[in-house]
């Protein structure tokens, strides 16, 4: 089954989150307006603190996915 381009773009959005932390917020609030930066920088501490652990964080995942969805036909890359 291929994967989908939301799928694949949601996944992007939180690997540059994790990987990047506070500078890519900026970046994905200016993608999607509506996003909470108090919202997304908790995201962040808690990605790095499970990174630790090893695990992935999934909360993000959902909340992007939301965004996106939200954003309708023409989402931002």
């Amino acid at each position: 089954m291929p994967i989908s381009e939301q799928l694949l773009r949601i996944e992007r959005w939180r690997t540059r989150l994790i990987d990047e932390g506070f500078d890519a917020i900026e970046a994905f609030v200016a993608a999607y307006p509506r996003a909470d930066r108090k919202l997304l920088k908790r995201f962040v501490q808690e990605a790095a603190s499970m990174h630790h652990q090893h695990q992935m964080p999934r909360k993000p995942l959902r909340y992007i996915r939301a965004l996106d969805d939200a954003a309708g036909a023409h989402p931002p890359q």
